[in-house]
């Protein structure tokens, strides 16, 4: 009956075949931590998806740092995306001329359709979301050798080395998710662990600064 209940089961319906499904091995004790979710409007989640499978405008008014209050906006939503412990939408901002990553949990008042795309703004011109971006993380090089295949063997590495593939505007979510800071280094090697091996290729999708 909650909203979070719809966008989890989103999230993990690719995983509900569990490659531990019939192996009978009886239950273990088990203990998830509770992370606090944001709150996000069912009113908003249903228009947001209305829209995306019918390619329709939504008018919103949307909640950010440069506008805590709220800022009018005319997108068109085209994907629902759970990345860094947050929900958001994929759309194309009519403001902006482009397409942007939109927190649900942001949306103040309940989103309005406002008819049907105009132009070709919809999924398959997104040409970001379309680009497939290796992501390859190494081991920190300050640590030892042996720290090094300790932290190869935690993540599956082979040869030394992980290598991601997502989309063009993911790649900042899947850093975060890996608890990799492209923008900071940790003074300390045994904190940070990996670094990223292909900084260069991934320029076009992080600002170094």
């Amino acid at each position: 009956g909650r909203v979070e209940e719809y966008l989890h089961l989103l999230g993990t319906h690719q995983q509900l075949a569990s490659p531990f499904t019939g192996l009978g091995l009886g239950a273990a004790n088990t203990e998830a931590l509770p992370m606090p979710s944001r709150v996000v409007s069912p009113q908003v989640v249903r228009q947001v998806v209305k829209a995306s499978r019918e390619g329709q405008r939504l008018e919103v008014t949307y909640a950010s740092f440069s506008s805590p209050t709220g800022e009018d906006r005319i997108i068109v939503p085209h994907t629902l995306v759970f990345a860094a412990g947050r929900w958001h939408v994929r759309a194309f901002c009519e403001k902006h001329r482009d397409y942007r990553d939109f927190v649900l949990s942001r949306f103040r008042g309940v989103p309005e359709p406002c008819g049907d795309m105009l132009g070709d703004h919809g999924l398959a011109e997104d040409e970001d979301w379309h680009t497939p971006v290796e992501v390859c993380l190494i081991p920190d090089r300050r640590l030892s050798s042996r720290e090094r295949a300790l932290i190869a063997a935690d993540y599956g590495m082979d040869e030394g080395e992980l290598t991601l593939s997502c989309r063009g505007p993911l790649v900042l979510y899947a850093l975060r998710e890996l608890g990799v800071n492209p923008h900071h280094v940790e003074t300390e090697p045994r904190a940070q662990q990996v670094e990223i091996a292909n900084r260069q290729d991934l320029a076009a999708w992080i600002s170094w600064g």
